[in-house]
Parts: C-alpha cells; structure tokens; sequence
C-alpha cells in the first residue's frame, strides 16, 4: 500500500523541517465528500506537502499541465455557475513556475509563495495546500495518530434555483418556472437568457431562428418575506420556434446582487478573491431543466 501524508501541519506542531522527503502516515483525501485516489507517491519540501502534476489535477479535480519549455505548471478549473465577460463559464487559472517564488492567479495578480514548486527524480511537484487555496478550495487537515484526513470544500454558490412551475406549452411557446432564493440578499436578472439542448452526453447551446429584441430592464429574485424568497416568470420561446424539437432542454439566466459588499457574503464572489478588485460584479447562471414532448398536430 503506498504511504502518503498529508499538509505540514502535523510536521510543523512537532518542529519538525526537512527538504523531499517522503510521506510517512496513510492519508486520506477528500474533495467535496468524495475520496481521491493517489496513484503517485508525495513528498515534502521544509515540511509541507507537494504532488506531482498528475496527482494534484486528480486531487483539485481541474486540469493541470506542464510546461518544459517554460518550466511552468498551470491549472484550470471550469466554474459552471460563474460566468465570465463573453457570458462564458469562468475558467479560474494559476500558474506556477519553478524558478519563481510567486503564483499567478487570472494571469493578472502575483501571491508570494511560502514554498516553491519543485522538482524531484525528474518530476515536478506543487505545493498542495497554497495551489488548493488559490483554486478557492477550502483545506482542513486532521488525524487520528494512524491516518491523516485532508478535507477540501469547494466554494459554495450562491443558493438561488430555477425550476419549471408546469410544462412547457405549445401553443404559446412559453414555460413558466420559478425563482427560490435561500440567500439573505436580493439577486437581480434581466430579460437576458439563452437555450441549451441535452445530447445525451452535454449540454449545447441552441442558435435562435431570429434575433428577439430583448429588454435591458431588470427585475428582482426575492429572498425571505412572504414569498418565501419565490417568484414566478415566464420565459417565452418564440425566436426558436423551428428549432425546439422534441428533447430536454434548460434555460440559462445570468443573474448578480447588486447591493451589499462580497466581502459580507458567506458565497463565493469576486470579490472576496486576490485577483479581482473590490466592486467586481459576479454574474451567476441559474439553470432551469424541461421537456419539450413531440407535438400531436
């Protein structure tokens, strides 16, 4: 069985410092409440974990590649609820150089490293717990003298659903679903919205028959009160009229909060990261699943 340990923590309570050395306790890894399997053996560089490359895409569940030209770990995650400026799913970038003390996030903004990358028997090693961090994950560590536990969380999303209230009809092209926000804020979302059709394997955006004018007005995604944060809205299909076959579909509706500052929210926002400003909006896309049935005319 392959000995793994996990983040320095248990080293550094007992004092202990060395450079790559191997693992000495069982570990335990978890993302999200799923176990991840190390295929790879780990060390540890002044008493704090590294993974190869292969073995921290496995862990942080994002693609990691290296570069050897360059000497230059990058990492990307998709995030399937943060949209970016195209109204694209955000993809959170690091990188990492060997011969640099410093990690990028988003290409833009530099974060002191407290330990380099490094690389071992001809393979390079990351740091865990600061590339894990950077990657938004939240990292707890613990153990019971036999097995170390890593716990890492992903960032949680704001709790706002879309769900169809009936089935969609026909005649009229249109579907209503409602809003449920669970937040303690108000989210807001524009006319704006798009069709995604299920292929069996992924979701494809639908292309519109004709452009629609489409309102720039916006309204609000209530939270608490006597709405139990619920509204209702009607969505309507016209400009897709010859393109709806039978099938499953979702409708995508990018929304934000606009008051109150990120950094009170208990949500993943821009705000709250390194590598955005104070006063970043955050646009989410809520997700809303429905059948189209074949017509009987």
């Amino acid at each position: 069985m392959m000995r793994k340990t996990v983040i320095a923590a248990v080293l550094l309570a007992l004092g202990c410092n060395a450079t790559a050395f191997g693992a000495q306790n069982d570990v335990v890894i978890k993302l999200d409440e799923r176990n991840v399997v190390l295929k790879e053996d780990i060390v540890y560089e002044d008493g704090r974990m590294m993974l190869p490359v292969r073995a921290m895409a496995d862990v942080l569940g994002a693609d990691v590649t290296y570069d050897t030209s360059t000497r230059t770990a990058l990492v990307e995650k998709q995030m399937k609820t943060v949209l970016d400026a195209d109204n694209q799913p955000l993809v959170w970038q690091v990188s990492l150089g060997l011969d640099s003390n410093y990690l990028t996030l988003m290409g833009t903004h530099e974060l002191l490293l407290e330990t380099k990358p490094l690389v071992v028997n001809n393979r390079a090693y990351l740091p865990l717990r600061e590339l894990a961090e950077a990657m938004n994950l939240d990292v707890e560590w613990s153990t019971d003298g036999q097995k170390d536990y890593v716990k890492l969380t992903s960032a949680r999303m704001p709790n706002v659903s879309l769900q169809p209230n009936g089935s969609f009809d026909q005649e009229t092209m249109s579907l209503q679903m409602q809003w449920k926000n669970e937040e303690n804020t108000v989210f807001y979302a524009s006319e704006e919205f798009w069709l995604e059709k299920w292929d069996g394997h992924n979701w494809n955006k639908v292309e519109p028959d004709s452009k629609a004018y489409v309102s720039t007005d916006t309204y609000s995604i209530l939270t608490g009160g006597p709405t139990d944060g619920k509204r209702n809205k009607k969505f309507t299909f016209w400009q897709w009229e010859k393109s709806m076959t039978p099938g499953k579909y979702r409708v995508a509706v990018p929304y934000q909060y606009l008051e109150g500052k990120g950094e009170d929210m208990t949500f993943f926002n821009l705000e709250q990261t390194k590598a955005y400003s104070q006063d970043t909006p955050t646009t989410y896309v809520a997700y809303g699943e429905f059948l189209v049935e074949a017509s009987n005319k």
